[in-house]
């Protein structure tokens, strides 16, 4: 545990403030998910710029109604223009504002506004598709913001009553009919885009809701890790000199009882187990002092790896299975001593021998541990990393698959536990080549 305390407690994860949720007093620079936001916009924007090309074509070809073609194709060609511009923003990735989709909001909503006053005005039956922008706002933007957008259309809404150029339609009859056959069509796409967008608004917002609490989740998690890291390191400054004394003792006994057959077998199993500590205290301030350790062959490493641990554990059985890749590699911090926590918890439960396999893919390491013990139940399998828990009575701190998950994640890896057909528990961990250090 000791190196991955040590890498943790050193600095904290790069990306530990980089999606902190906005403070609840930010108002007019609050970031939202631009591509749920702006690309729901977008596509309503689209739709409208459609429906309103064919409408004005079927008024005045199609109907005979002659309407002003060059205005109303300027204004939508401006909404062409700006929604190119908006799927140009997309593509960038950055968080919209709160001021940003006002902002579009305004934009269309006065692009509609002047579309209706060369149509009509509030006898067009489609003014009523005004509110589009406002629910948009409603279930988006802060209420300030909602209220502000309510005005401008009510605003809208009142000049079109006397201000606007009327359809030239001559027959009375016709012209209800007209009307009457709009309001339908126009009760139909405000149903269409409402459910449209509220929903999938909703589900954007939800999903992001998730990742909100799963962010906060994983800083408690790390803030705790980095609390164990700073008493890790106060403890294993305090064990050097006991740890000395301990080994150059095991080391004397060791040669004294050279002859004992028993007693000195035991004496060099101590003095290699103090060895095995003081190792890894070497490697802990190693870390502190931001030591980059040397690059080796990875089947090299993998070995050592493995070795180190039957000297803490000599009581486990391993089978191994390395990769023939000889690249060179230069492990993560604290990735040794994650591998050993989990092969430290399937030799705690596997009657049999533990297998580890690594495999050297074109994407990224990938090493198996696989043990054939009771296995883990959903509730654990869901709760592994997460919070601290163990689910050996009587031995561990629970910290262990914590720390792991905590130290893979940093190094741009994951963990994942999965059932073995006939019993038993596969630990697969996934680390791609070029991972942040």
């Amino acid at each position: 545990m000791g190196q991955i305390v040590a890498g943790l407690g050193a600095r904290r994860p790069r990306h530990y403030n980089a999606a902190m949720p906005p403070a609840p007093d930010s108002t007019l620079f609050a970031t939202l998910p631009a591509r749920a936001l702006l690309g729901r916009l977008l596509a309503v924007r689209v739709s409208l710029i459609a429906g309103w090309a064919a409408g004005i074509a079927w008024l005045h070809w199609g109907l005979g109604i002659r309407m002003p073609l060059f205005e109303m194709a300027a204004v939508l060609a401006l909404m062409a223009l700006f929604a190119l511009s908006t799927a140009w923003r997309l593509r960038l990735d950055v968080p919209a504002t709160q001021i940003e989709f006002l902002a579009h909001l305004l934009a269309d909503l006065t692009a509609f506004a002047v579309l209706v006053f060369f149509s009509g005005g509030a006898t067009n039956p489609f003014v009523s598709l005004m509110l589009v922008p406002v629910i948009i706002a409603a279930i988006s933007l802060r209420p300030r913001w909602v209220w502000l957008l309510a005005a401008v259309a009510g605003g809208y809404y009142a000049l079109l009553l006397f201000v606007y150029q009327p359809l030239a339609v001559a027959d009375p009859v016709a012209a209800y009919g007209l009307h009457l056959g709009g309001m339908w069509f126009n009760f139909l796409i405000s149903a269409g885009l409402i459910a449209f967008f509220v929903t999938r608004m909703h589900a954007a917002l939800r999903a992001r809701d998730r990742e909100l609490a799963d962010l906060r989740e994983r800083q408690l998690r790390d803030e705790r890790i980095v609390a164990l890291g700073t008493q890790a390191a106060l403890a294993a400054h305090e064990l050097a000199t006991p740890l000395a004394t301990l080994q150059t003792t095991a080391h004397e006994l060791a040669r004294e009882f050279a002859n004992d057959p028993d007693i000195g077998e035991d004496c060099r199993l101590l003095e290699k187990q103090a060895q095995a500590c003081k190792a890894i205290l070497t490697q802990l301030a190693a870390r502190a002092q931001a030591a980059q350790p040397a690059a080796q062959p990875l089947p090299a490493w993998l070995a050592g790896v493995i070795e180190r641990w039957q000297v803490l554990r000599p009581d486990a059985r391993v089978t191994t299975r390395l990769p023939t890749d000889r690249r060179d590699y230069i492990p993560p911090d604290g990735l040794e001593q994650a591998i050993h926590n989990i092969l430290n918890n399937a030799a705690d439960v596997s009657p049999d021998a533990v297998e580890f396999e690594a495999d050297a893919q074109d994407a990224g390491l990938v090493i198996d541990i696989a043990d054939r013990g009771p296995g883990v139940t959903p509730a654990q399998k869901a709760q592994a990393g997460r919070v601290q828990f163990s689910g050996k009575q009587g031995r561990g701190w629970g910290m262990g698959l914590a720390l792991t998950h905590a130290t893979l994640e940093r190094a741009g890896g994951r963990l994942t536990l999965t059932e073995r057909a006939r019993g038993g528990t596969r630990a697969r961990i996934t680390l791609p080549w070029n991972a942040p250090r």
